[in-house]
């Protein structure tokens, strides 16, 4: 994928603004005295602090969402190896409105590092596997897996902390819990997501957050390329220590989208404010909305027949809320990877989010996602990943799918529950059961591959064994 000069502008800011912040540190040196007594905490505002990476159990993918972590300080240096071995039945494989069918079987790895001393902290987890099919479905023999996160925090001053965090995967199976993924196969493709922010604090109650966040979409194929796309953001934040566990923000985010389809380049404008409730050290909730407009830039696909249209350019309510509930004296990330814990992540938002379709815009989306694992004994854990989300396929095309008939609204729904035994301190085994079910308007279909867009369902039966150490 080519960088555009929107790209290199991007990157242009992103240094520049944090450079500022260092410049800002060094001016404004905090006393000690006014630092001491400080409360107010440095989250990223894209996740929740200490949530933990979740992990597939059919087929060893981070579950979207929970990709990136907030590394914690003061913990000296912890390792874990784990392998696993799942295998199973999958009644779609190819994710086709006829199905195709295949026994499966996934054997993953994985190496986890976190280090934390006064000053650096840092969560890094990497891993990968295959998934092989026995009944070999139109020719597919495997799909390969390979991610990588990591996430690193280093406070220069007792103002001032930097932030870096990135998750990169190659894989082939959709992500259906993210935008930046088609909800369909289009061959092995690479995700990555990444963030960089400087936490500045202004006095004990006031700071503030400035950050760039980058993400990349590309697939190996020549004939999916249409679908690669960059993201970049550029955000200020300013918060306010309204009360010892209550924290009042308010943000502005501009948005670059570069695309290779027909909807061509655009950019998207937010003012959002936020309110983040820590209800005690194991229950925190936070709730932000504001206004996002959205504006089509020129399309890179107007020589092949599309054009900026009224659906190019949106102006739409931005309301995200995120809750986080740990129960247990367990819970801190280790355990949580480990299943040994009880707790639930849940996130939901309505925004504009780019269509995954090739004549597809801008569209509103509503989305929302569920982790809850439940410690039933001190061996036996139950959990439930759910993923849902509707939205419009909106288009930039000057016949609309509509006018073509049938609706072009999309609605994903997926979910996972799963049994967990821990035999031993290092060995488990788990049982589960998958269903997908993505249901597309025909409207859409008229717009694009009857193939790529078309309804499926699937249905996923697994069981498997895990190492850790």
């Amino acid at each position: 994928m080519t960088i555009s000069n929107n790209s290199r502008l991007a990157l242009i800011l992103a240094a520049l603004a944090i450079a500022g912040q260092l410049e800002a540190q060094v001016d404004l040196s905090a006393p000690e005295s006014e630092t001491e007594g400080q409360t107010e905490a440095a989250p990223s505002p894209e996740f929740i602090p200490g949530a933990p990476v979740q992990i597939r159990p059919d087929e060893g993918s981070p579950v979207a969402g929970t990709e990136v972590t907030t590394p914690e300080f003061y913990i000296g240096r912890r390792f874990q190896l784990s392998g696993s071995l799942t295998g199973g039945y999958d009644d779609n494989v190819n994710l086709t409105p006829t199905g195709s069918p295949s026994w499966y079987a996934n054997p993953t790895v994985s190496f986890g590092y976190r280090f934390g001393s006064a000053r650096l902290a840092m969560d890094l987890l990497t891993g990968g596997g295959i998934t092989y099919y026995f009944e070999h479905p139109d020719g597919r023999y495997y799909d390969p897996l390979i991610y990588l996160n990591l996430s690193v925090a280093y406070k220069v001053t007792p103002r001032l902390t930097l932030d870096f965090s990135t998750f990169s995967v190659y894989e082939s199976q959709p992500e259906l819990g993210t935008a930046l993924s088609a909800t369909f196969r289009l061959g092995n493709y690479f995700r990555s997501q990444n963030l960089l922010s400087a936490h500045y604090s202004l006095s004990p109650r006031w700071s503030s957050v400035t950050g760039y966040t980058l993400g990349a979409l590309e697939y190996a194929s020549s004939a999916s390329s249409v679908n690669d796309r960059l993201e970049h953001a550029f955000y200020e934040q300013l918060r306010y220590l309204w009360m010892p566990t209550t924290t009042v923000t308010g943000e502005y985010r501009f948005s670059l989208n570069e695309s290779q389809g027909a909807q061509g380049d655009s950019n998207t404008q937010s003012l959002i404010a936020g309110l983040e409730q820590s209800f005690s050290p194991r229950f925190k909730a936070s709730l932000r909305s504001g206004i996002q407009f959205r504006s089509s830039g020129s399309s890179s696909g107007s020589s092949s027949g599309s054009s900026s249209g009224s659906n190019g350019d949106l102006i739409s309510p931005y309301v995200e809320t995120s809750l986080e509930y740990e129960l247990g004296s367990q819970g801190r990330t280790a355990s949580r990877r480990s299943g040994a814990s009880t707790y639930i992540i849940w996130t939901t938002r309505y925004s504009i989010e780019e269509s995954d379709q090739q004549q597809g815009g801008g569209r509103k989306t509503f989305r929302t996602n569920l982790n809850l694992n439940y410690a039933v004994t001190a061996r036996i854990s139950a959990s439930l990943a759910l993923i849902y989300s509707n939205g419009g396929n909106g288009t930039d095309n000057q016949i609309s799918s509509t006018s073509l008939g049938g609706s072009s609204t999309q609605n994903v729904f997926d979910i996972t529950p799963s049994l967990r035994y821990a035999i031993t301190q290092h060995c488990s085994v788990n049982v589960g059961y998958r269903y997908t079910d993505v249901k597309s308007g025909s409207g859409t279909a008229a717009l694009e591959s009857i193939q790529s867009v078309a309804s499926y369902t699937r249905n996923r039966y697994f069981a498997g064994i895990t190492l850790s150490f």
